[in-house]
């Protein structure tokens, strides 16, 4: 076998400090607008929209194509705060190809990864720095900042394993991670369609 230019090793730095790396070949935000339909209080969101639309958080992406296998590098960086008393998070998918997990590692704050079945079983767990958590297949996942700092994660999965986001759209989480006097807690859903 013949050797393509993109068969050859590829490094980017890590910066720990601002949690991104570089080179990436793109940069994505989410900000409140973004994410409105996720958070029970719609009125609380709304609110922010109008008064500057801030930022939830923002992706750094790395797609690593040989000619034979394909690789995906993300890094999340979740701004501290919460939108109605809910922390900030990101969206939650599902993988287009069920087979598919991927790999998180935490490098920096606090907060939660949730995860869920399309048959409504549910798991949080608790992160912090130097939380290394896989996703199996088949699995719903979400990450919650409860943390005072940006909370960044690292991302590792294959590219054909796409992202499906209308069935956590549609009905969300089986659970909801609150802030109540500065501590995070769980409750109900109670807007599952």
């Amino acid at each position: 076998m013949t050797l393509q230019k993109e068969d050859y090793p590829i490094c980017v730095q890590f910066d720990f400090e601002k949690g991104e790396f570089a080179p990436f070949q793109s940069k994505a935000e989410r900000r409140v607008s973004d994410l409105a339909m996720m958070f029970a209080d719609s009125e609380a969101a709304a609110a922010l929209v109008k008064n500057g639309d801030p930022l939830v958080y923002e992706i750094f992406y790395y797609g690593f194509t040989t000619s034979v296998s394909d690789m995906a590098l993300g890094v999340t960086r979740i701004q501290p705060g919460t939108i109605g008393g809910e922390y900030h998070m990101t969206k939650g998918h599902f993988h287009e190809a069920h087979d598919q997990p991927e790999i998180y590692f935490c490098v920096k704050g606090e907060g939660y990864l949730l995860m869920e079945t399309l048959e409504g079983e549910f798991r949080a767990h608790q992160w912090n720095k130097g939380t290394i958590s896989h996703i199996p297949p088949m699995w719903a996942h979400r990450v919650v900042n409860t943390g005072s700092e940006p909370l960044v994660f690292v991302a590792s999965y294959h590219l054909a394993a796409g992202h499906i986001y209308e069935p956590v759209v549609e009905k969300g989480f089986a659970q909801r991670v609150i802030d109540e006097a500065g501590k995070p807690v769980f409750k109900d859903n109670l807007q599952r369609r």
